[in-house]
């Protein structure tokens, strides 16, 4: 079934690719019906997880290289599926909303679709060489995509953009391959596969070189600050189809990463440094909130509030605890959700309005009374208001940072500044709601409408989800809590350097 998921739109993207003599109905019609069946078998996967067992299930595994016993090995537990799922979502809407694409449509739509794939084969790799290539594969589209179909300074944003990650990737590239050597070395079995590596015994002072490697290639995708310099560049000249997906699945895959990567093949080093992530994560809270309250730029205005919410989901995994790990997946979903709308949201007033800057533009309320309350919902959503799906995931990450052993002294210092950036949440998202929507205004080009049926189909998903996941938070708690303690047990007990007493420190 997940080879099905992530190779569905891998086909259909790269056939899109070769195609010719296509029209843009019959180009969207594939491009939709495969992210479609994706996000269906993703659901029916989702449904048929077994949840009160948090080890991988659905496990595939084909030898794919013999001579270096590099395997094609996929599954997913209750992390990986969640994110499949979100994943396979977001893809849905990007291709809805990029119906109108008439650039070079053909090619859009394949690149997006390789892009979906790639993101899609990372939550579900259990072989790191192939989770490196589907790593590699999510770059290669969104290169292309930023800098074929982007605005303003696409060239300079795609390039700081390729060259972040790609030193990342290099980096984790060489611990993947050195992590093997270790391993082939204690015990003669050559393997790249995740499940058996985290068995291997290392050095405490070697963890800490590793867990650099890949830590740096994870924090630049998150972004985790102050590695984020590239992301207000990229996401202004993104695509509004395209920023879904990078803002909404793409970032999740570098808090993913430290999840599946760094928290159970490093303990010693995960604890050595949680104090100092924390801080780097309390800092981005605080800064892409400052920030975001000053920009007149809708679109980067998002983008700054993106590093804040992002900051809260490495906060909570970096706390090693329960709350934490449940909010931090949690918030994964909220913001992939809330995230994304915003972006369609800006696309949609900049298409009407011709701008995105707040002083052009305002008192859209009269004009666009369905958008108003959709628009509505989301920002409360997005400020972290009690009943909404933004509240609780942000609740449990700053519970579970208050209890974490591994802040120590400093935890009061991070749970008030995810407070502090929740007021400035408030600040920025109700400046932006009601500076577009309610403030009067001579400005506006007459006859301009409400958006259409296709573009609140766009939002519905979306607004239906803040409200169920807020009153219902459960629904993803419940079934990622056992896969959550299965992941801190193996961090706890596995991969331990032989001196300890298996408690790591913790």
């Amino acid at each position: 079934m997940l080879t099905l998921i992530v190779f569905i739109p891998l086909i259909a993207g790269l056939a899109l690719m070769f195609m010719r003599n296509l029209d843009n109905e019959k180009i969207f019609r594939i491009a939709y019906t495969s992210v479609g069946v994706t996000f269906v078998l993703s659901v029916v996967t989702l449904l048929g997880y077994d949840f009160h067992h948090g080890e991988m299930q659905y496990v595939a595994s084909i030898v794919w290289v013999p001579l270096l016993n590099i395997t094609y090995k996929v599954g997913a537990d209750g992390i990986s599926l969640w994110m499949v799922t979100l994943t396979a979502f977001l893809g849905l809407l990007a291709v809805n909303s990029a119906r109108n694409q008439k650039k070079d449509t053909r090619q859009f739509m394949g690149l997006m679709l390789l892009l979906v794939a790639g993101t899609l084969g990372v939550f579900v790799a259990l072989d790191t060489i192939l989770f490196y290539i589907f790593w590699e594969l999510m770059l290669i589209p969104t290169y292309f995509l930023i800098g074929l179909w982007g605005e303003g300074r696409r060239v300079y944003a795609t390039t700081k953009f390729v060259i972040y990650t790609l030193v990342g990737s290099l980096l984790m590239l060489v611990a993947i391959v050195w992590i093997t050597v270790i391993h082939y070395n204690a015990t003669h079995e050559l393997t790249f596969d995740i499940q058996t590596l985290v068995h291997t015994h290392m050095p405490v002072d070697l963890q800490w070189y590793l867990f650099g490697f890949f830590f740096l290639a994870f924090a630049i995708k998150v972004p985790i600050f102050p590695f984020h310099s590239w992301l207000p560049h990229t996401y202004v000249a993104c695509p509004i189809p395209v920023l879904v997906l990078l803002t909404g699945a793409m970032s999740k895959t570098g808090a993913y990463g430290l999840i599946r990567f760094c928290l159970p093949l490093f303990p010693e080093a995960v604890n050595d440094f949680a104090l100092l992530i924390g801080a780097m994560a309390a800092g981005g809270i605080v800064y892409g909130a400052w920030i975001a309250v000053s920009q007149r730029d809708l679109k980067a205005l998002v983008a700054y509030s993106s590093i804040s919410h992002l900051g809260f989901i490495v906060l909570g995994i970096f706390s090693i605890n329960d709350q934490g790990m449940n909010g931090s997946v949690l918030q994964m979903v909220n913001h992939g959700i809330i995230a994304s709308a915003l972006f369609l949201i800006v696309g949609m007033l900049e298409e009407r309005v011709g701008t995105r800057n707040l002083d052009e533009f305002c008192g859209l309320k009269k004009h666009m009374p369905i958008l108003y309350g959709m628009f509505m919902l989301i920002a409360l959503a997005a400020l972290g208001l009690p009943g909404l799906s933004g509240f609780v995931g942000e609740f449990l990450i700053l519970m579970g940072a208050w209890t974490a052993g591994s802040f120590s002294d400093m935890a009061f210092l991070y749970v008030f500044a995810g407070g502090l950036a929740i007021v400035f949440a408030s600040v920025y998202m109700l400046y932006m709601f009601q500076g577009a929507m309610q403030e009067s205004t001579i400005k506006l080009p007459k006859g301009m409408k409400d958006i259409d049926r296709r573009e609140q189909g766009l939002l519905i998903p979306a607004c239906i989800l803040v409200v169920f996941l807020g009153l219902f938070p459960g629904v993803v708690v419940d079934r990622v809590g056992p896969t959550a303690k299965h992941t801190l047990h193996i961090e706890k007990t596995t991969n331990l350097p032989k001196h300890t007493d298996g408690h790591g420190g913790h």
